[in-house]
């Protein structure tokens, strides 16, 4: 394999983060007719599987992947391509006894978590089906990180659209085809489709390893004198200790969010089940809230997700030179960028909760699950901005802090108030929004600390907000004349879309965006916020 020239550093950036988009948005989107398809019974039996796998693949992936793109950058920088190739098959073993374990683990205890957790026997085929899966991405993560060491981030991109196509493809035809045998069954069969998708991913980067391998092998074939005796730092135990000594803290970011929907599983079911819910009940409750309304609550976040990855290094480099100014002016047009978005997401899906859940699943009393949760959109997209300022000026340990702080938090208001007869699953949804609002706070006071906040408020926050008090106005008050003549679909895709059109009219008119924030969006941007410009609707 050939390494790339040190420039490619921030395309390689956008690469990864243009894929973790593009999966982001797929693993929002498979939530709608798969919800259509079995059910919002069998969307929370699917949801119990996969809280788990979600927070296994955080410990055994997210963190080793990235300790061993850092020690193979290492060796690369050493001209040691040999060293490199050890650390990779080092970690292959890591890899593969990691994901051993914890799919041993869901697989043995598949059945007493469907039995005593969930309480309802038929949970149990969708958290076995994903036993397989934890094993293949753990052996995807090993070669994932290998390759980025390279800096050659266009394989993993790559690997990763490759997994989710495969995967929502093989989820909804296997829940399709086993819906006649019941929603578990049906819904065991969705939660499979991660191992297909996990198959697929996998056999495209050994195919390009195999490619890469054959000019690796014949350049160390090449080098002149035998390889000098391995030293101490390459024993595989200490090889072992450093990938884990730079893995654990970054899984311990990693885990943080997934087991915040693994408190969900643990405690909505059993609480809703305490106040006399049937155990059918509190699972469709269950797939209301993990299944639904979190999806649509990430669903905005896709751009922090960017904002986030170009973030870091910008602010790095300004803290790097000693610039406060750039720094603070940097963190503060992330904000502001983050509220434009933030603040009409959170309006929108609380006005229009109901028909946005019918449209979408089907399932409109699913909205009753988002509505309580709409503000953790505008809190979530704020922590995940914040915390691309505090990684960049190197304080990696205040978001995770933070994070595990709000999601004690959360656990508590669930445990709390779903057990509230008059809110049942609202209470969870509120503990959600409560847990991820503190973790924002707190990592704003962190940064106001280490930083300073320079936030115009009027241009950031009240303009825009009133701009979106209005847009939700007239979406609710639009959706409300039109049902009785379109329909609930209809009408609900008319306020949409005209309650975007609206929140962008009134910016433009209070003055809340200039020319400079179109330059954000990419070819079309710039030529817009020039022609408005020229229009006299926009300042520079």
């Amino acid at each position: 394999m050939t390494r790339e020239p040190k420039v490619s550093f921030l395309h390689g950036a956008f690469i990864l983060a243009g894929a973790a988009m593009i999966s982001r948005v797929l693993g929002a989107v498979y939530r709608i007719p798969l919800t259509r398809l079995i059910g919002d019974y069998g969307i929370g039996l699917y949801g119990a599987g996969y809280n788990i796998y979600g927070a296994l693949y955080a410990i055994t992936t997210i963190g080793i992947n990235v300790a061993i793109s850092k020690l193979v950058a290492e060796k690369l920088a050493r001209d040691d391509e040999a060293g490199a190739q050890r650390v990779f098959r080092i970690s292959v073993v890591m890899m593969f006894l990691a994901g051993l374990v914890a799919a041993l683990f869901l697989a043995v205890g598949a059945r007493p978590v469907a039995d005593l957790v969930m309480r309802n026997p038929e949970a149990f085929y969708a958290i076995i089906a994903l036993s397989p899966a934890i094993l293949l991405a753990s052996l995807q993560g090993s070669l994932r990180g290998y390759f980025q060491g390279y800096q050659w981030m266009a394989g993993p991109a790559v690997s990763q659209i490759i997994e989710q196509l495969f995967r929502v493809g093989a989820l909804l035809a296997l829940a399709y085809f086993l819906l006649p045998r019941g929603p578990g069954i049906a819904a065991g069969g969705a939660a499979l489709g991660a191992a297909v998708g996990a198959v697929a991913g996998l056999a495209y980067l050994l195919w390009i390893y195999a490619r890469a391998r054959r000019g690796m092998v014949a350049r160390l074939g090449a080098s002149s004198g035998r390889p000098e005796p391995a030293g101490p730092d390459e024993r595989f135990g200490v090889v072992v200790r450093r990938i884990f000594g730079l893995a654990v803290p970054i899984s311990i970011a990693g885990v943080v969010v997934p087991l915040m929907g693994l408190v969900d599983l643990l405690v909505v079911p059993l609480r809703l089940q305490s106040i006399g819910f049937s155990v059918v009940d509190s699972t469709r409750l269950f797939g209301w809230l993990s299944q639904m309304g979190m999806a649509l609550l990430n669903l905005p976040t896709v751009v922090t997700l960017g904002l986030q990855t170009s973030l870091v290094p910008a602010v790095a480099e300004a803290a790097a030179l000693e610039d406060r100014a750039g720094v603070r002016s940097r963190t503060s047009a992330a904000l502001r960028a983050t509220l434009l978005v933030a603040l009409p997401a959170t309006v929108g899906l609380w006005v229009l909760a109901r028909p946005i859940s019918g449209l979408l699943f089907n399932v409109p009393e699913a909205g009753v699950a988002l509505s309580a949760m709409s503000s953790g959109v505008l809190f979530l997209m704020l922590q995940q901005t914040s915390s691309g300022v505090l990684q960049g000026v190197g304080r990696t340990d205040i978001p995770v802090r933070n994070l595990i702080i709000g999601a004690m938090v959360k656990t508590a208001f669930a445990w709390t108030l779903t057990a509230v007869p008059a809110l049942n699953v609202r209470g969870a949804a509120y503990g959600t929004a409560v847990g991820f609002g503190l973790a924002a706070l707190l990592n704003l006071v962190a940064v106001n600390r280490l930083v300073g906040l320079r936030l115009d408020l009027r241009g950031a926050v009240v303009k825009p907000a009133a701009a979106a008090g209005v847009m939700g106005l007239a979406a609710y008050g639009g959706y409300r004349v039109l049902v009785p003549v379109l329909g609930s679909d209809l009408s609900t895709l008319v306020a949409v879309a005209g309650g975007a059109l609206i929140y962008g009219v009134v910016l433009l008119l209070v003055g809340a965006v200039r020319e400079r924030d179109f330059a954000l969006v990419p070819r079309i941007g710039p030529r817009l916020g020039a022609l408005l410009k020229r229009a006299g609707l926009v300042r520079g």
